[in-house]
């Protein structure tokens, strides 16, 4: 967590009498900020995405690949609703479906598990065009549904992961924010002609558009992003959606510019807080009465100071006046506990990639087919941490594949016959992984 700082001191407007509650800000240099009037447009979930374990429905699974085969465009029926299908990319998944009138997207049949066997099949993503059309216990029970429609004899909740927003007028980003923003970021790095928010830099806080955009952190951890809404819906043509949501507020302006800011929390995030706090946070139902706890854990983390030893009284009252659903839980300290490989028992990295090195070696000396030898790769007791290891990557079992292949050409043999490996993964294993 980031280094502690003093509060400033509150008021009550009516009285001008000390208030934990009061609207009047006094600031280190005894200049007044006056919070009464609210300035808050909109403040929610952004985004959802729910982790499900199960087995495959093998019924379900055989016209999703039926559709995906036919080619592009091509839809399945699920849950009542039809589902364009498409490749599931690198997100280690095999297949997509979307459905842009719900806001849904599935991510199905995980790439580290065989399709027949029970595992994490199941990512459902919900937008925000999703979510605000539904209150948390309906945005979790149809999520459930399609679930239900997914999986063969039930489901669990593997993790969670969320995007928390808060939108406001009448305060507007300072230009130089990531020179004053106290986080754990080691470096910043500036980008003038980013045309996206989402990136996947390691600790670095991104800066887009001459002030009007910040992100902090990384996605695989905890992420914070301040940016010019307002710009954003148009950039994207999200009008339709978004003003009607502000002019639900009653004192939504359309001549001030909407400034978002958004805490992003990964899944292991979130387990590092049932770990530390010992909540129960498996899906998003779990965390409805912690969303305000995580919020302001997010902005003590990700912290905008007036000075080495004060907060600044805005980002104060975004802490601690913004309520999500549920008012804080003043009895639960929120905090994460990092569980190191070690500790829990597992091999690190360095010696994973270090026994799959020789094995690779032992396999090649061997003089084995790449078919063999992939086969007793996925037969020994290595197996489930290199797909781990690969998965945290972003790859999946295509790349240790082809990273066997590599390895067994590296390795020099004295042999009769020339080594000649299957060169095409798909024509040695018609079966996708």
């Amino acid at each position: 967590m980031a280094n502690a700082v003093k509060d400033c001191q509150r008021f009550d407007k009516a009285t001008y009498s000390p208030s934990s509650t009061g609207k009047i800000f006094i600031d280190h240099s005894g200049e007044m900020f006056d919070f009464s009037k609210d300035c808050v447009v909109h403040n929610g979930l952004d985004t959802v995405r729910q982790l499900y374990d199960g087995m495959m429905n093998p019924v379900v699974l055989s016209s999703i690949e039926t559709a995906y085969l036919a080619g592009y465009g091509c839809q399945v029926e699920l849950g009542g609703f039809s589902w364009v299908v498409s490749s599931g990319g690198k997100s280690g998944y095999r297949y997509t479906l979307r459905n842009q009138c719900l806001g849904l997207v599935l991510l199905v049949s995980s790439s580290f598990t065989e399709k027949e066997f029970t595992g994490p099949h199941l990512k459902i993503q919900a937008s925000p065009s999703f979510l605000l059309e539904r209150s948390i216990e309906d945005a979790q029970c149809d999520m459930d549904h399609f679930a239900d429609s997914m999986l063969y004899e039930g489901f669990g909740y593997s993790g969670v992961a969320l995007h928390i927003c808060m939108d406001v007028q009448g305060w507007e980003l300072p230009a130089d924010l990531d020179s004053k923003m106290t986080t754990r970021a080691r470096r910043i790095v500036r980008h003038s002609g980013i045309q996206g928010l989402d990136f996947e830099f390691s600790d670095v806080a991104v800066v887009y558009g001459r002030g009007q955009s910040f992100t902090f952190g990384q996605q695989s951890s905890m992420q914070f992003a301040a940016y010019n809404k307002t710009k954003a819906i148009i950039d994207k043509g999200e009008q339709e959606l978004w003003v009607p949501v502000w002019e639900k507020s009653g004192f939504y302006d359309e001549s001030l510019t909407v400034t978002r800011l958004e805490a992003r929390f990964h899944h292991s995030v979130i387990n590092q807080f049932v770990n530390g706090t010992g909540i129960e946070a498996f899906c998003l139902l779990d965390l409805k009465e912690h969303l305000t706890g995580l919020w302001q854990y997010a902005l003590n983390n990700f912290r905008l100071d007036d000075t080495r030893t004060y907060i600044n009284p805005a980002w104060q009252y975004f802490r601690d006046d913004v309520v999500f659903y549920h008012e804080v839980k003043k009895d639960i300290d929120y905090k994460r506990m990092y569980i190191n490989p070690d500790a829990q028992g597992k091999p690190t990295e360095r010696a994973i990639k270090i026994c799959f090195g020789h094995l690779t070696s032992i396999f090649r000396r061997n003089a084995f087919t790449l078919k063999k030898a992939f086969t007793c790769l996925r037969e020994s007791g290595l197996w489930e941490n290199l797909l781990e290891l690969y998965s945290v990557k972003g790859k999946g079992v295509a790349d240790i594949y082809h990273d066997l292949f590599k390895g067994l050409m590296k390795h020099p043999v004295d042999a009769e016959q020339p080594y000649t490996p299957w060169v095409d993964f798909d024509d040695a294993f018609p079966v996708p992984f």
